[in-house]
């Protein structure tokens, strides 16, 4: 009788085991050393995070003003499914040094946030600069992608420097 008692009781904390297990959740931080861009997520997880200016992977922040470069999360996984489709939000701010907000959008996906899970591995935010950006300035640039039907989240945080073109 004592051992069916202690075998019950290990079947139970295994089960209970399986089950937490099952629900433990992805959250980390990928930090590129080149470009300083720092990403955090959880619940969702990019395989791969890049700058790209030019058609070219950047391995610095150096800007020119007036040019764009694209902060992409690509081989994303764990965006929930509802209905064949994945809903996803991208929201975007640019600060200066003192932390004045030159630029927020608070969802640049708000009028087409559904897309094809397969359409959604990658995630891209394309980041314009500009007036009233200045050569020789560093800027916060604050790139966030979220699951409209999930919880999982991914912030990207690079410090770009305005330059004049080279």
């Amino acid at each position: 009788m004592r051992k069916f008692r202690l075998l019950e009781a290990i079947c139970l904390l295994l089960m209970i085991m399986i089950i937490c297990s099952c629900n433990q959740k992805v959250v980390g931080v990928k930090k590129d050393a080149t470009t300083g861009l720092v990403t955090s997520y959880k619940d969702i997880e990019p395989a791969k995070v890049l700058l790209i200016m030019n058609d070219e992977v950047l391995n610095h922040t150096d800007i020119p003003i007036g040019e764009k470069f694209i902060v992409i999360n690509d081989d994303v996984s764990g965006l929930v499914t509802k209905n064949g489709k994945v809903k996803v939000g991208c929201y975007l701010k640019i600060a200066d040094q003192a932390g004045n907000i030159l630029l927020e959008e608070k969802d640049l996906f708000a009028n087409n946030d559904e897309f094809l899970p397969k359409d959604a591995r990658m995630l891209r935010c394309t980041v314009t600069t500009g007036e009233p950006m200045k050569w020789e300035e560093n800027y916060i640039v604050l790139v966030s992608f979220w699951d409209k039907q999930g919880k999982g989240r991914i912030d990207n945080t690079v410090t770009i420097k305005m330059i004049d073109l080279p």
